[in-house]
């Protein structure tokens, strides 16, 4: 017997969200996988390549201090914000997004469909309706958190936490800037402690997933570094990052819980789902007008 498919929009405690993150995972997996890898998967590799080329040019620099070389100038610490440090930032910030879209985007098409697996072009209809937009606007939300974490680091967390659904709202309520702005204050106003529990802990489950990967890949790059006579910094380095992008498939089970709980979120406030379940009963019930015989 078929496992039932997900329910979306309805209110989860903190056991039946990680629980049907990763069923919902489960059922999902190869047609998920495909979008995730095959639209933000080029981000992926634009932002590995960037930080290879980084991360080699760098450690030229301190290869060469430690040596007591001088063929390179050290300026000092602030040598560090080169042209592939900023684009590297870029890149990873875009990545980022872009992971974020193709998920939304993924379980909108999803429920639209009617809970089921949609294809990659309906995915990739959706990503590029939204991501620029997302991109943009998650730029002011950036800030603001960083300055709330400069300030004091409580009210960072408190924008990180009421942010992190900012996403979610613009694309599946299709609203502007400040109506998805207010709408994350307004769900999140008396969820802030389970929101913050969920994410936290979907958090440590990613870190957790990501670096046993970079892990592995760091110890086999390193090993073939360290038995080979060439100079392959350069090489290497791109290669590492490259292999490090199968890391952000961990990725996955934290965005797929905080979208999950989104919709716990919007059940509490507006109960949709609730509504939908009831005309949908009222529908498909049936209802019988016979003449009285007499």
């Amino acid at each position: 017997m078929a496992q039932q498919k997900v329910e979306l929009r309805k209110i989860r405690d903190f056991s039946d969200n990680l629980n049907d993150t990763f069923v919902f995972i489960r059922q999902n997996f190869k047609p998920l996988l495909t979008a995730f890898l095959g639209i933000a998967g080029v981000f992926m590799l634009t932002a590995a390549i960037l930080q290879g080329m980084f991360q080699s040019d760098m450690g030229g620099i301190f290869e060469d201090i430690f040596k007591g070389k001088k063929s390179r100038s050290y300026s000092g610490p602030f040598q560090i914000f080169t042209g592939y440090y900023f684009l590297a930032m870029f890149a990873s910030w875009a990545t980022i997004i872009a992971m974020q879209v193709v998920i939304v985007s993924y379980l909108k098409v999803y429920e639209a469909k009617g809970n089921t697996e949609p294809e990659i072009s309906e995915v990739w209809n959706q990503f590029q309706k939204y991501f620029l937009s997302v991109f943009v606007y998650s730029i002011p939300l950036l800030l603001l958190t960083v300055v709330g974490f400069a300030f004091c680091i409580a009210p960072g967390v408190y924008f990180a936490v009421v942010f992190m659904i900012f996403p979610v709202v613009l694309i599946m309520e299709e609203v502007s800037f400040g109506e998805a702005f207010n709408r994350c204050f307004t769900l999140i106003k008396d969820n802030f402690w389970s929101s913050l529990l969920i994410y936290f802990v979907v958090y440590l489950i990613y870190a957790f997933g990501s670096g046993i990967i970079s892990a592995i890949v760091g110890l086999i790059t390193g090993l073939i570094s360290y038995f080979t006579t060439n100079d392959i910094g350069t090489t290497m380095g791109i290669v590492t990052s490259v292999l490090n992008i199968f890391s952000f498939v961990f990725y996955i089970i934290f965005y797929i819980s905080v979208i999950i709980h989104y919709f716990t979120l919007t059940e509490k406030y507006d109960g949709t789902g609730m509504m939908r379940r009831l005309e949908t009963l009222g529908a498909t019930g049936t209802t019988t007008n016979t003449e009285e015989e007499y």
